[in-house]
């Protein structure tokens, strides 16, 4: 999403807390941007590669985002939060974020976008530190793709990652009571469904309230044909993946508040899918926020949300501060 590739190398596993220096921590991540991406000395922090077809909105912010970590942020990473003997058992593991100035902060588990196919946690750095600098502490998650692993099994990954924050993030500057999921295109539509279809949590043992809240950034809310790789060819079964199709038949009034954001320049029925689900959450008195951002697409939306300083990522900051 930020010109960063989908490959990735044991460099880049970078573990702040182990005492790495920071020169040496900034050559890590400029291991996992495109080629060419790192400008100016070596000392100095990466500049992200504005990927080739980037739209002009999305390449104007992906230019102010920063690569740098602060001293004040410190980063674990490639933590396993579900047992695998599988050869992509890096899709198991999480990376965390997190101001280590400050006590126990509240958590948003953000969902990477990828179409359930591609995409990889480290490609969210800059969103990560964002967080953690306006005092979130935030786990990124990896899990399996399509089409070798079809749904459901990214959402019982998903459900792991937040039985073992539940578990485990109060020794990391997080608090397991103030808990939120976030997402990006089919990673919202995981956080989502993760949210409103209790079996997921209630496998381990963890009810629906332990959700504060969900943010879904550019969303896909009913799956339909086109998704065949990831959720295979029987209708009947799309209907059990929508997070739509839960809002609006099982009447969730126990569900978390919702941010729902979108932009003008969205991909194709996103911005209706966004209208649809707000009403349907809305019509069981459930708490929603809707924002549909002027300009923005599907990939210059997450790229804003990643910024330091940002209409969206003050918004989501807010959120998450109203319903803690």
């Amino acid at each position: 999403m930020y010109g960063f590739s989908h490959t990735y190398s044991e460099a880049g596993y970078i573990r702040v807390d182990s005492g790495l220096s920071r020169r040496s921590l900034i050559a890590g991540m400029a291991a996992l941007a495109m080629p060419g991406a790192l400008h100016g000395a070596q000392d100095e922090a990466p500049v992200p590669q504005v990927p080739p077809g980037a739209s002009p909105r999305a390449a104007e912010h992906i230019r102010q985002l920063r690569l740098d970590i602060p001293p004040a942020v410190a980063v674990s990473h490639s933590l396993s939060y579900r047992l695998s003997v599988r050869e992509d058992a890096d899709s198991r593991r999480l990376d965390v974020y997190r101001d280590q100035t400050k006590g126990r902060a509240p958590v948003v588990i953000f969902f990477h976008g990828g179409a359930w196919r591609s995409g990889h946690r480290r490609q969210y750095i800059p969103l990560g530190v964002s967080f953690a600098l306006g005092g979130i502490t935030c786990v990124i998650p990896s899990y399996s793709l399509a089409p070798k692993y079809k749904f459901p099994e990214p959402l019982k990954d998903a459900a792991a990652a937040i039985n073992w924050v539940r578990d485990n993030i109060h020794r990391l500057g997080g608090n397991p009571d103030r808990i939120f999921l976030a997402g990006h295109s089919s990673g919202a539509h995981i956080a989502a469904q993760v949210a409103l279809d209790s079996r997921y949590l209630d496998f381990h043992f963890q009810g629906k309230g332990i959700i504060r809240g969900v943010v879904g950034i550019s969303g896909i809310y009913a799956i339909g044909p086109g998704f065949e790789y990831a959720f295979g060819a029987d209708p009947s079964y799309w209907a059990e993946a929508s997070p739509l199709h839960f809002a609006r038949e099982f009447a969730p009034a126990d569900a978390p508040p919702f941010l729902l954001v979108a932009g003008t320049e969205d991909a194709p029925g996103i911005e209706k899918q966004t209208e649809a689900l707000a009403q349907a959450l809305k019509s069981h008195r459930v708490l929603v926020e809707k924002e549909i951002y002027p300009g923005e697409d599907h990939s210059s939306i997450i790229a804003l949300a990643s910024l330091r300083q940002s209409s969206l990522q003050e918004q989501i900051r807010e959120f998450v501060r109203s319903n803690s």
